[in-house]
């Protein structure tokens, strides 16, 4: 036998010299796990949902995004034989829900139903704990609100064009309220003041309904809010509609003028809803999502129920709704890098 001594040490010899043999994976070793994640998916897309499908909504209850994301996900849940169930992770804008399901397996039971917040949030934002261009897909645009210029009852103007000059005989002097900083109504007023060449001063709330509730109460001049939040107190006469943000006028406030009309062509702002899902989420479990929040949201008693809510059903496609969110985060990003507006 062939041996090495070292020192009062004897092993078996080996060949140092000759290279060890390195196994190639075959060729049909690839093809049997491609084959195996083919299937795995398709399983996963037939199965399900086997459990049930958690919600987040990134702001309070009691909002239009709750209300909204609990009407149509409970006839979603009852649609895929599974509960859907809502949950509210608020704080830091919005933030921190979204940044939760961004973190969640991406697998179909964790998603993301926000406001138009999400794209706001990008553009005044300095630093983000996520991508949402990276770290989400879109599976649908579900909704959209108008939104209206509306001035507290003792304001003495009746048209957008009384409001224009009386906010530019009074720079900076008139107070508009929003839902805190950098919220969708304050990029919208500054928006706005960027058309028309006015400018105000903005005054921040912990939400929408503080906002409104100052409004009502003479503390505030001005505001552009969700349709939704103002349309009972225009209706009572304690505040007035001057403008709405839209393409066309709304069937419940027929009398009021679009900024368009008013001589702002193209001045369109809406409040949007949309569904997301972690990026990594596969196509065969994306898919049958869109296809049962689509077929809810065509239900007669659906739409109309939303509808009474002031409330606009969207129909897209993920790619469509992808696109729309860019569009928005370009547009948003222009108007507060303009106004100089940023959130810690």
């Amino acid at each position: 036998m062939n041996c090495i001594y070292f020192g009062n040490d004897y092993r078996h010899k080996r060949n140092f010299s000759k290279k060890r043999k390195i196994m190639k994976p075959r060729p049909h070793t690839f093809a049997s796990l491609a084959l195996g994640m083919i299937l795995s998916l398709q399983a996963m897309a037939q199965s399900f949902p086997q459990r049930p499908i958690q919600l987040v909504v990134p702001v309070s209850a009691g909002g239009g995004t709750d209300v909204m994301a609990r009407a149509v996900g409970q006839k979603v849940g009852e649609l895929l034989g599974q509960s859907v169930v809502v949950e509210n992770k608020t704080g830091a804008g919005g933030n921190i829900g979204v940044e939760y399901v961004a973190r969640a397996k991406a697998d179909g039971y964790t998603l993301l139903f926000s406001p138009s917040t999400i794209a706001t949030n990008v553009a005044v934002y300095r630093k983000l704990p996520y991508d949402l261009l990276k770290d989400f897909q879109t599976v649908a645009l579900v909704g959209q609100t108008d939104v209206v210029l509306v001035v507290n009852a003792s304001i003495k103007v009746n048209t957008l064009k009384d409001f224009v000059e009386l906010a530019r005989s009074k720079q900076g002097a008139l107070n508009y309220g929003s839902a805190g900083m950098g919220s969708s109504q304050h990029l919208t007023a500054e928006y706005f003041n960027q058309l028309a060449g006015t400018s105000a001063n903005h005054v921040p709330y912990k939400g929408q309904s503080q906002a409104m509730n100052d409004l009502v109460g003479g503390q505030l001049d001005y505001m552009f809010s969700p349709l939704q939040n103002a349309l009972p107190f225009i209706k009572q006469g304690r505040i007035r509609a001057v403008a709405l943000a839209a393409k066309q006028r709304h069937r419940d406030l027929l009398q009021v003028p679009t900024l368009g009309e008013s001589g702002y062509p193209g001045a369109e702002v809406s409040n949007w809803f949309a569904l997301y899902a972690p990026a990594a989420t596969p196509s065969t479990v994306v898919k049958p999502l869109h296809a049962a929040f689509t077929k809810v949201l065509k239900q007669p008693e659906m739409k109309d129920k939303l509808e009474g809510m002031g409330f606009d059903i969207v129909y897209t496609t993920p790619d469509q709704a992808t696109d729309f969110m860019r569009s928005e985060l370009v547009r948003w990003s222009r108007v507060a890098a303009h106004a100089g507006i940023k959130a810690e």
